[in-house]
This record gives structure tokens, C-alpha cells and sequence, in this order.
């Protein structure tokens, strides 16, 4: 029999929470150094007596669980079957495999594509057959309890992080919907597809999960999905660790490439996402629900999306080809302008 061993145990608890361990951390009020030492070290409940009561009441209720409830965990060691075990290593192994077949590094290495989709698949918002929500097979409850009035949209993971003013203007259907686009993207994913945009909800549902997503060099993905290739593998260097050491620096590194590679550079659209942001900012809202900011319009397909995807292409061009194509499209516009020609 294989046995699981605790600290396991504790790591898939706060996946179920769909918590980081940072987030985890805040939650129990002790430091990142604290909960990791934690977590790497459950291995019976006499590990828990090197820690001070009250960092261990807070260990506890980070996980949502009482003391005595931690403490089971910690001695707990599930013996699941040979064969069970056995097969989940092969799914397991599967995904990886595909991971690493339809990932190449441009825009997103293996590993990358892995924790983006974690953080939706531990999120109210897992990926369906059919693409929409069950909240019966939700992995937590905070969504459905929000629905029920037993919970505020700020107890709601992902959801909570969307602009002020859209959270202020919209119903329960809009949300749900936000959901689905969530879930998209997990789906996206999970068959080895980039999750391209196709509206503005896809643009700040990808945001979202970026934000809330740990850079795989802080993250425990690998141990997740051994066999997984990482940025050493896929570009023979790591780009988002230049200082190995700073792990704000890692993370601000990582964010930019996941946002350079998956949503539209500012040059390529009308800027609605930019414009909701700076009129939060001034405290402006909006009331025409006419109006392209809108959250109620942000499902509509950009109406842009064609002129998007040639400006996409013509910004990531090298500098020297953007000078030539527009010289040649001036050429082309006097030309048509000179007297006599038709």
C-alpha cells in the first residue's frame, strides 16, 4: 500500500480552500516562512508542538478546521489502493504528457499553462464537459453560498478581485456568466489551447486568474506533475528569475510575460479596460448601460476583434518591418491621391 503522506494532506486542504500559500499565511496571521515550515513538516501531530499556540490556532483556521481537527490531520495517513494509485499516476503522467506536447514556451511553457489552470481548477469555477457552472460540483462552496445570501461577493475567490464598478452594476446572471468565462479558460487549458480573448470579460477573466495564480518558481506545480518542463527546459534559461532570491521580483517578472503573451497590448484596442480602471480611480461610474464600458457590454464580441488581431500582429513585428509596411501604406495612400489616377 502507498500511503499519503501528511504534509500532502495538508497542501491538498488549501487547494481545496483554493488558497496560495501566501494567501494561507495571511489567513492564519503568521509569515510565509512560517506556513511553508508548516506544511513541509506535518508529519505527526508533535510536529505542530514546535509552534506557539496562537500560530497554531491560526494554522488551524487558515485551513478552516479546528485544532484538534489539524492535529488529525497531521497524524492521518491515507492508504488508498494499490490500483487507484497506480491510475492516478498514469492520468497524471497523461496530462503531462500533453502539457508538454502542446506548450512550447510562445506564449506559454508547460508549467506556465499547468498553474494557470490550477488556479481555476481549485477555484468555485472548475472546468465542465459542458462549460457551465454546477455549484453542486463546485470544489468550494463561497459562490453558492453568495447565491443563497448566506455570503458576500468578497468571500467569492476571483470573482472578488473584478473592478469595483462592475460589482456594483451587475446581477447574479452576470456573475454566473463571468464564472463560465472563468471556467473557459481552465477549459482552454486543459484541451492544450491558448485561451484567447474574444471580449472584454475574457480580457479580465484572464487578468484575474494571472493575478491570482503563484509563478510556477514559487508554486509547488512541479511537485504536483513531475516530468513537467519549465522555462530551463523550454529556453535553456529561466527568464522570470533573474534574482532567484526576490521572490517580488520573480513575480512581477512572471505576471508581465503571462500578460504580454495572452492579452492584447494596449496599442491593439480601444483602451475600455484602461478607461473602467482611471474612472475608479476619480470615483466616475457608469449608468449607460449603452455605453461599450459597460460591464453589461463587456460580453458582447468585440466589435474591434478583426482590426485587433491585424494590429496584434503588425505591434509584434520587429521595428524595422512596422517602418516598412507603414512607408509602403503612405506610398499606397498618396498614390491614390495624386491627380489623374483613378
Amino acid at each position: 500500500m502507498v500511503k499519503e503522506s501528511a504534509n500532502i494532506a495538508v497542501k491538498r486542504r488549501r487547494a481545496e480552500l483554493n488558497l496560495t500559500q501566501q494567501e494561507a499565511a495571511r489567513r492564519a496571521d503568521v509569515s510565509l516562512a512560517t506556513w511553508r515550515r508548516f506544511e513541509n513538516n506535518a508529519g505527526n501531530s508533535a510536529t505542530l508542538d514546535g509552534f506557539r499556540a496562537d500560530n497554531l490556532q491560526g494554522l488551524a483556521r487558515a485551513l478552516k478546521l479546528s485544532v484538534t481537527a489539524l492535529r488529525q490531520l497531521a497524524d492521518a495517513e491515507a492508504v488508498p489502493d494499490t490500483e487507484e494509485r497506480v491510475e492516478t499516476d498514469q492520468q497524471i503522467s497523461g496530462v503531462v504528457q500533453l502539457f508538454n506536447r502542446s506548450f512550447t514556451g510562445d506564449p506559454l511553457t508547460p508549467v506556465d499553462a499547468m498553474a494557470l489552470a490550477n488556479t481555476v481548477d481549485f477555484s468555485d469555477f472548475a472546468p465542465t464537459r459542458d462549460g457551465k457552472l454546477h455549484l453542486d460540483t463546485s470544489f468550494s462552496y463561497e459562490f453558492a453560498a453568495y447565491l443563497k445570501g448566506e455570503a458576500t461577493i468578497r468571500d467569492v475567490g476571483l470573482l472578488r478581485d473584478l473592478p469595483e464598478l462592475a460589482l456594483t452594476q451587475v446581477n447574479n446572471h452576470w456573475l454566473v456568466r463571468m464564472g463560465e468565462r472563468i471556467m473557459r479558460i481552465g477549459s482552454e487549458l486543459g484541451k492544450g489551447g491558448i485561451p484567447r480573448p474574444q471580449c472584454l470579460a475574457d480580457e479580465y477573466a484572464l487578468w484575474i486568474v494571472i493575478q491570482n495564480t503563484d509563478p510556477p518558481q514559487l508554486g509547488d506545480v512541479l511537485d504536483m506533475f513531475p516530468g513537467l518542463r519549465d522555462a530551463n527546459d523550454v529556453f535553456g534559461y529561466d527568464p522570470d528569475a533573474d534574482e532567484p532570491d526576490d521572490e517580488r521580483a520573480i513575480r512581477e517578472d512572471w505576471m508581465n510575460r503571462m500578460v504580454g503573451g495572452l492579452l492584447p497590448p494596449d496599442e491593439s484596442h480601444d483602451h475600455r479596460r484602461h478607461d473602467l480602471i482611471l474612472m475608479e480611480a476619480y470615483g466616475q461610474g457608469i449608468y449607460d448601460s449603452g455605453d461599450p464600458r459597460h460591464p453589461l457590454r463587456w460580453f458582447d464580441r468585440d466589435d474591434l476583434r478583426e482590426r485587433c488581431e491585424s494590429e496584434l500582429t503588425f505591434v509584434r513585428l520587429p521595428k524595422e518591418e512596422q517602418q516598412a509596411q507603414t512607408a509602403e501604406a503612405l506610398n499606397r495612400m498618396w498614390e491614390a491621391l495624386r491627380p489623374g489616377t483613378a
